[in-house]
């Protein structure tokens, strides 16, 4: 394992209580919104899991991780991915921060010794989600949405819930739709998501003008 990610590691020793230690972690790199938003990730996760009949522990877990690797530097993101064998998107190369989900797997691994891939495979994939998610998937996405890090209450939430009345999938494809319009002020699409989208039959007309 390279040096960086031990040092990140190793700087704030687990406790056994993962909250605790996410909030740890954040504060000691001082990412402050990240570390508000979370908390309040992993709550929305563990409700919407409840609701829909999903493993509550293993989305609030996924809920928790999912932005650790945010506390890289963006400007190390790059090379650090490729010195640990991740294939870098050339949209990752253009906005780094892309990247924060794949780091964030590797220092669950490393951190927290998180074995269980229904979990690994949700913090991967909770910013774009994937043309194959499972349910475990879709909650720590949607949780990830309407808890948003950008202050106040998202503009869809309203409309999301809404959609979320007529299940897990429906409110999945409305939370996608939104992210294909302009309101989403995408820097730009993952591949990812652009496989989502079309495994939802979703439109992309209007983010590729």
């Amino acid at each position: 394992m390279i040096a960086r990610i031990q040092e990140i590691a190793a700087s704030v020793p687990p406790t056994g209580d993962l909250a605790a230690d996410t909030d740890r972690l954040f504060r000691h790199y001082g990412r402050e919104i990240t570390r508000e938003h979370v908390p309040r990730a992993a709550a929305e996760a563990k409700r919407l899991a409840l609701r829909f009949g999903v493993d509550s522990e293993q989305a609030e877990v996924a809920a928790l991780l999912h932005d650790i690797g945010g506390v890289f530097r963006r400007s190390e993101m790059v090379e650090l991915c490729e010195r640990l064998g991740f294939a870098v998107e050339p949209e990752e190369r253009q906005v780094p921060l892309l990247l924060h989900a794949k780091l964030s797997v590797m220092l669950a691994q490393v951190w927290q010794d998180i074995t269980d891939p229904a979990v690994l495979q949700a913090v991967r994939y909770h910013t774009t989600l994937h043309a194959q998610a499972t349910p475990l998937d879709q909650v720590v996405f949607l949780a990830d949405k309407l808890e948003w890090d950008q202050g106040g209450i998202p503009p869809y939430h309203a409309d999301l819930s809404a959609a979320l009345e007529d299940g897990l999938d429906a409110g999945t494809r409305w939370m996608l739709g939104w992210m294909a319009t302009p309101a989403a002020k995408l820097l730009i699409p993952h591949p990812d998501l652009r496989a989502a989208w079309a495994a939802y039959g979703i439109s992309t007309a209007e983010t590729d003008r």
